[in-house]
């Protein structure tokens, strides 16, 4: 895999624009930090075990907007929105631009991501915690039905 195509996420246009914040730093080996956020050097995903992989792909797409669901337990899921910051081996950082934080999920309850277009982003922001309007999607059980 050449530079281009093992760089195409990270240097996407809404990582430029956050690498251009004056409180971000980046190391020449790629390690970078943001808001007293740290993380290593992004893995490149390109050893023939890797390619194909959840991880590779999302890595292939860092600065993309993405909705992300999780599984809980063995029958709940849940969702994270953000900007997709970071991809390591068993972890991935989502970047919540309107909140200005950052959200570190396990890669393997990841079961669903949803790439969103340049400037469309999702009806609900399913990072609140707990869900405060009963917002579908969110694990909770329909009204009148207890399990």
């Amino acid at each position: 895999m050449d530079n281009s195509t093992k760089d195409r996420g990270t240097n996407s246009p809404a990582m430029q624009r956050l690498r251009r914040r004056a409180d971000y730093t980046c190391t020449p080996e790629g390690a970078g930090e943001m808001d007293n956020f740290r993380h290593p050097v992004q893995p490149a995903f390109d050893s023939e075990e890797m390619q194909g992989s959840m991880q590779a792909i999302l890595a292939d797409n860092i600065g993309n907007y993405v909705v992300i669901e999780f599984l809980i337990g063995s029958n709940e899921l849940i969702r994270k929105q953000g900007m997709l910051y970071f991809v390591g081996r068993s972890f991935i950082t989502l970047y919540d631009e309107h909140a200005n934080n950052f959200i570190v999920c396990d890669i393997f309850s990841v079961r669903f991501v949803y790439f969103y277009m340049p400037g469309d982003r999702p009806r609900y922001n399913y990072n609140l915690l707990p869900p405060v309007s009963g917002e579908p999607g969110m694990g909770m059980a329909p009204q009148g039905r207890r399990r």
